[in-house]
């Protein structure tokens, strides 16, 4: 179904989100590599994790909290390992190049692993997932982030919202791709849904006396993946995010964050590539998983995980990525405070 609604093309978006970025000290790689993540997650309807980050990461680096032109640096300890340090800039370019250079390892061993450390937030965990995938290679991507997610029966938060992201490559359509925090929902969403005065749906957030809201305004924190009842199986999945993220990289656990600023330095992050030909020939990894996607048919209504980002994709590439009034007033106030242009 097409979204209703102000539309703007995604180029337009880019482009007024590199003068933003750029605005605020950014250099040229990494306004291009934040606009980029954003650009992807608001193309796919990840609202969360879309545009509506741009203000945030703008103020971000006008505080001093990212750097604005980091000194990357990218070191190899074992042959089939990346180690990049981020330098307190924004999370996205790193991570990326930790990716390109997984995917460089993996061509040459079969799978290449990589952690990004002293980084910052770095938006939806599919853009890098997908960029190995569209490479060829099967792509995770995972880290853990300021705590914010009660554990299963508690009330105060230890894990973060943590995504996990995994894209797996198939040439001429669109592969499989799982994109998922692993609380109810991101804390962004709640924020959305503040700006745009929606309620919540049940089991996502709890309010400050700990108990399930449906009132963005009254929610302080969220749930696990699974909520009140399953909720162990999230929590589960944010401690594999914490193992990955925080333990492996040497940087800060998410009860060691700040989960309501979402602008911690000193944060980790995972990425994986693996060369599906190192197992199997590449035409048999793309026809198991052509058949695979396929079964859904079979079964109207169904779909596996990516499929609704690639119907969103399809409908906002051809009419535009849906700006509600609420975010476009916080693009516009941003536009003043960057003072460029404010053309949407």
């Amino acid at each position: 179904m097409t979204e209703t609604g102000r539309r703007v093309a995604a180029e337009k978006l880019a482009a007024f989100s590199f003068a933003v970025l750029s605005s605020a000290g950014a250099d040229q790689d990494s306004a291009e590599a934040t606009t980029g993540a954003m650009i992807h997650a608001s193309l796919l309807g990840v609202d969360s994790h879309g545009i509506r980050l741009l203000p945030f990461y703008a103020d971000c680096l006008r505080s001093g909290i990212c750097k604005p032109t980091p000194a990357i640096k990218i070191t190899h300890p074992r042959r089939s390992a990346v180690l990049v340090d981020a330098d307190d800039g924004l999370g996205h370019l790193p991570t990326y190049r930790a990716m390109d250079e997984a995917c460089a390892i993996a061509q040459d061993t079969g799978i290449g692993m990589g952690v990004v450390v002293n980084s910052t937030h770095f938006g939806a965990a599919g853009a890098y997932a997908l960029a190995a995938a569209n490479a060829g290679f099967i792509g995770f991507a995972t880290c853990n982030s300021g705590a914010f997610v009660v554990p299963f029966g508690g009330k105060k938060p230890i894990h973060g919202t943590s995504p996990i992201a995994m894209a797996a490559p198939l040439a001429g359509r669109d592969p499989f791709l799982l994109d998922m925090a692993t609380s109810s929902v991101p804390w962004n969403k709640v924020l959305r849904y503040r700006t745009e005065g929606l309620p919540l749906p049940p089991d996502a957030a709890l309010d400050a006396d700990g108990n399930y809201t449906l009132d963005p305004n009254e929610a302080v924190c969220l749930g696990p993946v699974g909520g009140a009842g399953f909720g162990y199986k999230g929590a589960a999945l944010a401690g594999l995010t914490e193992v990955l993220g925080g333990m492996l990289t040497g940087m800060r656990l998410s009860l060691e964050q700040n989960g309501v600023a979402l602008a911690d330095t000193k944060v980790g992050h995972f990425v994986m590539a693996i060369d599906p030909a190192t197992f199997v020939p590449a035409e048999v990894f793309a026809e198991r998983h052509a058949t695979y996607l396929d079964g859904f048919k079979t079964q109207p209504g169904t779909m596996p995980a990516g499929g609704p980002e690639w119907a969103r994709r399809m409908d906002r590439t051809s009419h535009g990525v849906p700006l509600p009034e609420g975010l476009y007033r916080e693009l516009k106030a941003a536009a003043r405070k960057a003072d460029v242009a404010f053309t949407l």
